[in-house]
Formats: structure tokens, C-alpha cells, sequence
């Protein structure tokens, strides 16, 4: 049997508010807006912190968490390649 991988995340309330790289519509070459959407930032070394110093309100930093985990309880957990 196969699985798809679909953990969502909420990445706009993360990156709306910037675009640090400057990066470009590739089509129309205007720089991408920014979002004044207000959502809280939660990004990687945003407080609190765990004992690894990532955040912990972050949504986009526990993919290997999860993975550590199901791989770590389940028996038949496996990676298809």
C-alpha cells in the first residue's frame, strides 16, 4: 500500500510579510507583494524554544519530527522511494 505525504502547514502565516530574496514573478518580473494580512510569525528560531533551539509555535520545522515518530511506533512504517 502507499500513502501520500499531505501534512499541511500554514506557510502564508509564516512568510506574508517578507520577501527577503527580493524574488520576482517569473512572468511578469514584478517582485512578489507582501501580505499585511497581520498573522502572528512563527518561524524557526521564534520564542519559545525547545531544547534543540527550534521554535515550538513553528509549523514548518517538524516534518522529521513526525517522521521520527511514526517510523519510531509503527512497525510497517516505511519510505517509498
Amino acid at each position: 500500500s502507499y500513502w501520500v505525504c499531505a501534512f499541511a502547514v500554514n506557510q502564508h502565516c509564516s512568510i506574508c510579510a517578507e520577501n527577503a530574496q527580493h524574488t520576482r514573478d517569473p512572468v511578469t518580473g514584478k517582485t512578489h507583494p507582501l501580505c499585511d494580512c497581520g498573522c502572528p510569525k512563527h518561524l524557526n528560531h521564534s520564542p519559545p524554544l525547545r531544547s534543540d533551539g527550534k521554535s515550538v509555535l513553528c509549523e514548518m520545522n517538524k516534518f522529521d519530527d513526525v517522521m521520527a515518530y511514526l517510523s519510531a511506533t509503527d512497525g510497517d512504517f516505511a519510505q517509498v522511494s
